[in-house]
């Protein structure tokens, strides 16, 4: 069985890996042993041909899950594990390949493209040949971003996990503050809900909790963050990450925090470059009014090249930090470090 899953929603993609991992858990192999994990950017034809004929000798069914495979160099991988699965019935064994592609959307019916790096490329042809493949399998789904209504109903279903409740104004602040991506949404929502978890049964997340834990804790100290980075106070840079540390902040997060902070400037700095001011820029940029003016004071502190030089480097350590296992934090103070 071939499952497909492609799209800009990984915090969706990596809901629905870990609900098929526990139902083959509970279902096929208890010990977990059988589940193979597989960088798809880095194996080569040898690794997976290894993981095929390993494995618990108390379960001969196995889960492969192979990620953005797209992303491989190797010469001819693609074309011949294309006809391995032409070769092989697929329907005949019991092994399970879930493929995931996080840098596929389509832009039309018809039109798949591939994001690198923020931009947006076609497929090779070996590339697009395997794709369709892939999408003409029975288990094939692209999982778009989260629309308006979809994003509501995921903030309201995480608090309700921790018995909380929150009003439609007051979910429309919490995006303001922190954006639409899923991830972002996750981890201050947790710290939300540590914040307000009580003997009651049900209680509510208010205006004045947004502000003291979202705004009070992050933001400000993400904006002196920027203020350190920007003057090359490398000393008070690291002292901030340290103190995030300290209050519980994991480094995926903090790491998080960064991205959407830099893409933020970088759109300010261009609007700034354009002659825009702070209206016409919360216009065009459609985020909160706090966000915005506190973004173009730190904008003006960077040039767009400076910016986008960080951004690049966040963005290959996000991408490092997700294929596999680093000391996070090592890596973000050697970032500040070199900055």
């Amino acid at each position: 069985m071939i499952i497909f899953f492609y799209g800009e929603n990984d915090f969706k993609i990596k809901q629905k890996i870990k609900e098929l991992e526990n139902k083959f858990i509970k279902d096929v192999d208890p010990s977990g042993q059988n589940i193979f994990r597989l960088d798809g950017e880095k194996i080569n034809s040898n690794d997976f041909s290894s993981k095929l004929s390993s494995g618990s000798l108390f379960c001969s069914k196995k889960m492969l899950i192979i990620s953005n495979l797209l992303r491989n160099k190797e010469k001819n991988i693609l074309s011949n594990l294309l006809d391995y699965f032409k070769k092989n019935k697929l329907d005949k064994r019991d092994d399970i390949f879930i493929f995931i592609e996080n840098d596929l959307k389509s832009k039309n019916k018809k039109e798949l493209i591939k994001i690198s790096n923020d931009r947006e490329t076609t497929l090779k042809i070996e590339e697009k040949k395997f794709y369709d493949f892939l999408s003409q399998q029975k288990y094939t789904q692209e999982i778009k971003s989260f629309n308006n209504l979809e994003l509501n109903s995921f903030i309201k279903k995480e608090l309700e996990s921790y018995n909380l409740k929150i009003d439609n104004k007051d979910i429309q602040l919490l995006i303001a503050l922190i954006g639409n991506n899923p991830w972002n949404l996750y981890h201050e929502i947790k710290k939300l809900a540590y914040y307000k978890i009580s003997s009651e049964p049900i209680e509510k997340i208010q205006k004045k909790d947004i502000e003291k834990i979202v705004t009070g804790i992050f933001t400000e100290n993400i904006f002196n963050f920027t203020d350190a980075i920007s003057v090359k106070n490398t000393r008070l840079a690291l002292k901030i990450l340290e103190e995030q540390y300290l209050a519980g902040s994991e480094p995926d997060y903090i790491l998080l925090m960064l991205l959407r902070q830099f893409k933020i400037l970088l759109q300010i700095r261009e609007l700034l470059d354009l002659n825009y001011n702070s209206q016409k820029i919360i216009s065009s940029l459609k985020l909160h009014p706090f966000v915005i003016n506190k973004g173009i004071n730190q904008a003006k502190n960077f040039s767009k090249k400076t910016i986008k030089d960080i951004l690049n480097t966040l963005i290959k350590l996000e991408k490092l930090n997700r294929s596999s296992s680093v000391d996070l934090k090592v890596h973000l103070n050697l970032l500040v470090a070199d900055i």
